[in-house]
């Protein structure tokens, strides 16, 4: 795999997309995604990276007559032996990067050990055929670090960020019940700076006419997690929200009332953030990400360089199955 596939997959992977739609829903106004297995179909929407770094018509009249040298956009994370960081010249305003080389030179600095690197430039074209200048370096990252990233033109011009790596920290998952309790706290051990892109995937079996079926459905806990002494608490509410993804499911195919959805395991994703991660309104909203300066931390240029790490945890309840068939009365 390619330094930029890497990329492309790491950005993703990391969390940094507005949604994944899985099927139109008779609800739009809904958090919940995909209620049903056998109805997925997977639509990828654009990335909110690919929003922050859009040269939309009117909305990058802000960077116009600025003699700001660079815009710099990417993520540091502990979880990569590699690390990427986006570039575009202003060039007026933000436009695609022309093919050909940058008059651009990255370099990194630990600002506890005082190692220097420079980095590599990759060129790139991507599906719409536009260019984009990509510099990356094979490093990890330690916890509680940080560093000054910096680029700098030729003739002495540069923008520059400096990006500190959040400290270690535990998912603490409750334990296991026969079924899923109506509230269900998850702990985060520690002191993280963010806790961000927070989302419940529940996967369940349910009875329908046609026998029995199994499905999952993702549900967005963005900005419901609650910072406590030591930590963070993430209150889930399982049965609550089967009861909403039954109501979606039922639009399309009945399922066995005695039964609704019996819950065969939770998993619980977010991202332990800097923080530096902290948009208007504590929401990633595109609409307004997407106008330059929004959500900046870059000196002297435009552009957004966080750090952060992905938390996974899973939680089964003891008991998971259905028994019989689907002879409910059809």
């Amino acid at each position: 795999m390619g330094v930029w596939e890497r990329f492309r997959f790491w950005i993703a992977d990391f969390g940094l997309r507005i949604g994944l739609i899985k099927h139109p829903i008779h609800n739009p106004q809904s958090a919940i995604r995909n209620p049903t297995r056998f109805l997925a179909r997977y639509i990828l929407v654009a990335g909110l990276l690919a929003l922050l770094l859009s040269a939309c018509e009117e909305d990058v009249v802000a960077v116009l007559g600025t003699d700001l040298p660079f815009s710099m956009y990417g993520v540091l994370t502990p979880q990569a032996d590699t690390q990427w960081v986006r570039v575009f010249p202003i060039e007026g305003r933000l436009e695609p990067a022309p093919p050909g080389l940058l008059d651009a030179r990255f370099t990194s600095t630990d600002l506890q050990t005082g190692e220097r690197r420079v980095w590599n430039d990759s060129l790139i074209q991507e599906e719409n055929k536009q260019y984009a200048h990509v510099f990356w370096s094979p490093f990890l990252t330690p916890f509680e670090r940080a560093y000054r990233l910096e680029v700098e033109r030729s003739d002495g011009a540069a923008s520059r960020v400096e990006v500190a790596v959040p400290l270690l920290t535990e998912l603490v998952m409750p334990e296991r019940t026969e079924q899923a309790p109506a509230l269900l706290p998850v702990f985060v051990r520690g002191e993280a700076p963010n806790v961000i892109r927070i989302e419940v995937t529940y996967r369940y079996r349910f009875k329908t006419p046609l026998g029995n079926d199994d499905g999952e459905a993702t549900v967005s806990y963005e900005g419901k997690a609650r910072r406590i002494e030591g930590g963070w608490v993430i209150d889930l509410t399982p049965l609550s929200d089967l009861r909403s993804i039954q109501r979606l499911i039922e639009q399309s195919i009945s399922v066995d009332p005695e039964i609704g959805l019996k819950l065969t395991r939770i998993t619980l994703r977010l991202i332990v953030a800097n923080a530096a991660w902290d948009p208007p309104g504590a929401t990633f909203d595109p609409d307004v990400l997407v106008h330059p300066g929004t959500l900046s931390n870059v000196e002297n240029g435009f552009g957004f360089v966080g750090a952060g790490y992905r938390l996974l945890g899973t939680w089964v309840p003891l008991d998971t199955i259905i028994v019989g068939d689907s002879h409910f009365g059809y």
